[in-house]
């Protein structure tokens, strides 16, 4: 008698704890999402806020920073599943551009940033009817409404207001 091998049988039960840490807590996982994180605009003791926001984890996630982030915030980040995009204050906005490019197969992207250097990107992103979600905090949120297609379907809105952390 042959015996074949059955790769499945040896991974029949699921670690609900792994689940919930890779998918934020949510149990859902978006493939084809994009997060590109402003940490300069919106600190990351915001990110409990964020992820009920969301109610769901994005295949991929960076965190953008002109400056040095200290060793155990940083580990919290990559603990997060955060990558961490370095950049000079005059290149930050050339960096994220480039990810836009080099990331092209992505369907959805989340911005979490108050800054309006992100609008032009957003209009690329909505124009190739891509989905958009931009997590703001409520003070900048007309300067970047304004700037936006506010009809446009394929546009979500979040402000963070700074009563919530």
């Amino acid at each position: 008698m042959v015996s074949f091998f059955c790769f499945e049988n040896y991974f029949q039960a699921v670690d609900e704890d792994v689940i919930k840490e890779v998918t934020w807590g949510s149990g859902n996982y978006r493939e084809k999402a994009l997060l590109l994180w402003d940490l300069e605009n919106i600190p990351y003791s915001h990110l409990p806020k964020v992820k009920q926001s969301l109610k769901f984890a994005p295949e991929r996630s960076f965190i953008i920073s002109t400056q040095t982030i200290n060793p155990s915030k940083l580990k919290s980040i990559h603990r997060e599943g955060f990558e961490v995009l370095r950049a000079h204050k005059s290149d930050s906005d050339e960096k994220i551009k480039s990810v836009y490019r080099i990331l092209k197969e992505y369907d959805e992207f989340i911005f979490i940033s108050s800054d309006s250097d992100f609008v032009d990107i957003g209009k690329k992103i909505l124009s190739e009817r891509k989905k958009l979600t931009w997590i703001m905090q409520d003070a900048n949120k007309k300067r970047i409404a304004m700037k936006m297609n506010l009809c446009d379907k394929n546009l979500k809105l979040i402000t963070l207001s700074k009563f919530e952390l």
